[in-house]
């Protein structure tokens, strides 16, 4: 018996490309929602409707389209219209059923998290801090990272976080290699 052995690499795309897509309907899919694969395995709703196509100049080995698009990201639609040019040559698209749209489309607010202003420090790491210092238990500010898809931010003064942050070891794999450690 042979086996089968496969070489290159691979991909999670499941669909069509925006080319396959728009080439087939009335008017170019204008007005049209498209929903990329990729960007289903997020609870809120992520999708695309269709303002305006051009073709691009055909390129080998993939057709490119150049989509204007009014563009929905996890609940959060952008102020402003899209153009999905480099990533329309992917198979990673799928047309909404007309029917379907009215509840896909249907935006659902997504929940502030708020974590606390400064958490406790790793073991080792606070061992170290509390013999330079003589702090019993040093804590470090939490610094996160800016970006517009963002929907957390860090505690204000007097505010309660909703994001529970501890610095622990969890359940280890062998516990009886910490049986004698305070931890």
């Amino acid at each position: 018996m042979s086996t089968i052995k496969y070489i290159g690499r691979t991909n999670d795309f499941r669909g069509k490309t925006l080319w396959e897509i728009v080439g087939n309907l009335k008017n170019f899919g204008v007005g049209r929602v498209v929903v990329r694969s990729m960007f289903e395995r997020y609870p809120e709703p992520s999708f695309m409707r269709i303002v305006k196509v051009e073709a691009l100049p055909d390129e080998k080995p993939e057709r490119k389209v150049r989509v204007t698009v009014e563009k929905t990201f996890r609940g959060r639609t952008y102020p402003k219209l899209v153009e999905v040019e480099s990533t329309s040559y992917k198979a990673d698209y799928r047309l909404l059923a007309k029917h379907e749209e009215k509840s896909y489309c249907k935006l659902v607010e997504r929940q502030e998290k708020i974590f606390p202003r400064e958490i406790e420090l790793p073991p080792l790491l606070r061992e170290f801090v509390t013999r330079e210092t003589g702090k019993p238990a040093p804590m470090i500010p939490i610094r996160l990272k800016d970006g517009r898809e963002n929907r957390y931010r860090v505690a204000k003064e007097g505010e309660q976080p909703t994001v529970p942050v501890t610095m622990n070891l969890g359940k280890p794999a062998s516990p009886s290699l910490y049986a004698n450690c305070e931890l």
